[in-house]
């Protein structure tokens, strides 16, 4: 080999030899695997890198976990805990609620504007777990899907055992008359026509109107009601209105955390794995990559089935379309074929 040649590959971070030695044994070594997947791009290029660390497994356990983002631990109204990250400069529980103090003032002292919340992502990257963390109990909940209408947030008359009818508060009127939190999960799903009856108890006029019931009237929104949206925008038949948009003033993107997920046990392999589809969701190559709620789902699967079955049942989760290419990068990264778990 040339003077010349040994330069080129030098730059590799390896030398030739031992980069050959890795791309023969990476179908049975995940550790060479891993060492060539990680000096090549999405895209297949080769690029420059600094040499590395040879990677270490994170061992599949809970025990002695010691959190490297936030620092701070909040217990869930189901008993478990949220890990709070940073936001920005700032942490996401304490933003939330600093969020809604902050259009209180809005309301009483009449300083700035309200600061509804809109958080948006792929299912299982911890939207609800972060607002329930940050407002526990204090709050109602509201499921979107297309079926929804505007008395499911208002109201209606419900048949008593008597056989007459009496009026009974939708989630928007109790929370708003009792100062309480609004989630409205998967907001984009929910027909914006829909939503029309929320604009009132978010803008100035702190009040709604509930024309069903006359006896009801207007009611009006005690200073500490506060609106938090949630939503996947790839998910089809999501539509958002320029109207409610313009109402939630504070918005952010919720991806997984993948440092998180090995401090909480995930196995260091897996979360390459789902880095890498990551990539592939990002470049249109795949429409699904496991998130945190699947990553903590493989941790405890693992556990207790074996690394096989975690595998297979990873795959199993995925959607069909896409599991030709989850798992190549499974096998990839495992060294190993795997298929869907198949009773």
């Amino acid at each position: 080999m040339s003077i010349k040649e040994n330069e080129i590959y030098s730059k590799w971070g390896t030398d030739f030899t031992s980069m050959l030695d890795d791309m023969v044994a990476q179908s049975v070594s995940p550790e060479a695997s891993m060492r060539v997947i990680s000096q090549v791009t999405p895209q297949g290029r080769f690029v420059e890198r600094a040499p590395r660390v040879a990677r270490v497994v994170t061992p599949v356990t809970t025990s002695g976990v010691t959190l490297e983002s936030s620092g701070s631990q909040y217990t869930r109204p189901n008993g478990s805990v949220y890990h709070a990250r940073t936001w920005g400069e700032h942490q996401d529980v304490a933003t939330l609620r600093k969020a809604r103090e902050a259009t209180t003032l809005s309301v009483t002292d009449k300083v700035g504007s309200p600061m509804f919340a809109l958080l948006y992502g792929a299912p299982g990257t911890g939207k609800t777990a972060l607002v329930e963390a940050a407002f526990g109990g204090n709050m109602y909940t509201v499921l979107g899907t297309a079926d929804i209408e505007m008395s499911d947030f208002l109201g209606g008359f419900v048949q008593n055992p008597s056989g007459g009818f009496e009026w009974v508060d939708g989630p928007l009127v109790r929370a708003a008359e009792e100062g309480a939190v609004l989630f409205i999960d998967e907001i984009g799903l929910i027909d914006p026509k829909q939503l029309s009856g929320l604009y009132g108890a978010m803008d100035g006029r702190g009040e709604i109107t509930v024309t069903a019931n006359p006896d009801r009237g207007t009611v009006k929104v005690h200073p500490d009601f506060y609106v938090v949206g949630a939503t996947n925008p790839n998910a089809p038949g999501v539509r958002l209105s320029e109207a409610l948009l313009s109402r939630f003033t504070v918005q952010a993107e919720m991806a997984t955390d993948w440092s998180l997920a090995r401090t909480l046990g995930v196995p260091s392999n897996l979360v390459t794995v789902a880095q890498n589809l990551a990539k592939k969701q990002e470049s249109g190559e795949v429409s699904w990559a496991p998130q945190m709620r699947e990553l903590l789902a493989f941790r405890d699967i693992v556990t207790t089935f074996g690394v096989p079955f975690g595998i297979s049942n990873l795959l199993a989760s995925a959607p069909e379309m896409d599991r030709p290419i989850v798992a190549d990068v499974l096998s990839r990264v495992f060294g190993a074929e795997y298929k869907p778990a198949r009773i």
